[in-house]
C-alpha cells in the first residue's frame, strides 16, 4: 500500500485511534451517585426525619442574673449587755475608756472634750444605800459607775438583783477586789499581782453567777486604798494589762472615807467638799469623784443631790467607764 493508505495501523495521522468506541464508566458512576442520592432523599423523608431531626424547638438558657442580697443588721436591744463589757448598749455613748480617763487626769494625755463627771462608788453592794443611791441617780438622771466587792456580794441579799438594776439604768459594774483584804492584797506594802488577778477572776464569775449574764465581763479595776498607796504597782499594772483590765484612781472626792478628823460631818459639808479638792487635781474638766455605798455611808446618799446639781451648774455632763 501506499503512503496514504488510511488503513495502515502505523499511520502517523491517528486515525485509528479515533475510530475506538468511547469509555462509559464516568457516566456510570453519575448515574450511581445521581440515584443513591434519590434514595437517600426518599429513605430521609418516609422514616429519617424524625430521628435525624429534632422537632423540638430550641429556646435559648437565659443568662441567670444574680440579685444582691441586702445584708440584715439586727440592731441589739439597747437593754442588752453588750459582750464582754460592763455596760448595757444603752450607755454606749457615755461609757469612756478606763485607761484613756485615767491618763486625762493625771495629765498624760491631753483632753480637750466637754467636761466631763465620773461618779463613783466603792465598797457596794450594800443592802440599803445602793438602791437609794440608784433612786437619787436616776430621779437626777446621771449615771455612774459601782466598784464592787466579792464579801459584799456574798453578803448581801438578792445582791443579783442590785447589780441587774445598775446595769439596766444604765450605769456601769467595775471590779474592787474580792476580799479587800490589805494584807493579802499587799503583803508587806507590795502588790501580790498574781493574787490581785486571783481576786479579780474569782470576782468576775461571782458577779456573772448572781447576775446570770454569763458575757460580763469588766475592764476597770480600782486598788482598794488606791494605787498610789503600794509598791510593786507597775509590776502588777502590766500584769494585769495583758488580760485587758486597767486601773483607776480619782481626783476628787467627796470625803466620805477621810480620817475622821477631816472628814465632812453632814450631807452639805460632804456635797462641798467635792469642790474643794479641785484644787488638788490640774484637770478640772475630767474630774473622777470618790465616794461609797457601803453600808455605813448613809450620809453619801443624802448629799448626792447636792453633787449633781453642782456639777450640772458647772456644766459637766455624767459619764461611766468601761
Amino acid at each position: 500500500m501506499g503512503k496514504n493508505d488510511i488503513f495502515n495501523k502505523s499511520n502517523s495521522n491517528g486515525y485509528y485511534r479515533g475510530t475506538r468506541k468511547p469509555r462509559i464508566w464516568p457516566l456510570i458512576l453519575i448515574f450511581v451517585l445521581v440515584v443513591g442520592v434519590a434514595i437517600g432523599v426518599v429513605i430521609y423523608k418516609l422514616i429519617g426525619e424524625e430521628h435525624f431531626t429534632s422537632q423540638k424547638p430550641v429556646i435559648a438558657e437565659p443568662e441567670p442574673i444574680e440579685t444582691p442580697v441586702e445584708e440584715v443588721v439586727i440592731e441589739p436591744d439597747p437593754s442588752d449587755l453588750v459582750e464582754d463589757s460592763n455596760h448595757i448598749y444603752a450607755a454606749k455613748d457615755y461609757a469612756y475608756s478606763a485607761k484613756d480617763v485615767r491618763n486625762w487626769i493625771s495629765s498624760v494625755e491631753p483632753y480637750t472634750g466637754e467636761k466631763l463627771a465620773f461618779l463613783t462608788f466603792d465598797d457596794g453592794p450594800s443592802p440599803t444605800n445602793t438602791e437609794k443611791i440608784l433612786d437619787v441617780l436616776k430621779e437626777k438622771e446621771a449615771v455612774a459607775t459601782f466598784f464592787t466587792i466579792g464579801t459584799s456580794l456574798e453578803n448581801t441579799v438578792d445582791s443579783g438583783v442590785i447589780l441587774n438594776r445598775i446595769l439596766s439604768e444604765g450605769h456601769g459594774v467595775a471590779l474592787h477586789s474580792y476580799t479587800h483584804v490589805y494584807d493579802r492584797l499587799y503583803p508587806g506594802k507590795t502588790v501580790d499581782k498574781e493574787y490581785v488577778k486571783e481576786e479579780l477572776d474569782k470576782l468576775q464569775e461571782k458577779i456573772r453567777e448572781v447576775t446570770g449574764k454569763e458575757k460580763f465581763m469588766s475592764h476597770v479595776f480600782r486598788y482598794p486604798g488606791g494605787h498610789m498607796s503600794w509598791k510593786g504597782t507597775e509590776e502588777a499594772d502590766a500584769y494585769l494589762a495583758e488580760s485587758g483590765i486597767e486601773y483607776i484612781d480619782w481626783n476628787a472626792m467627796n470625803g466620805d472615807s477621810e480620817p475622821t478628823s477631816r472628814r465632812p460631818k453632814d450631807p452639805e459639808a460632804l456635797a462641798n467638799f467635792v469642790q474643794e479638792s479641785l484644787i488638788y487635781t490640774k484637770m478640772k474638766d475630767v474630774i473622777v469623784i470618790l465616794m461609797h455605798d457601803a453600808e455605813n455611808k448613809g450620809m453619801t446618799v443624802e448629799s448626792l443631790p447636792k453633787i449633781i446639781d453642782d456639777l450640772k451648774a458647772l456644766g459637766y455632763k455624767f459619764a461611766i467607764l468601761r
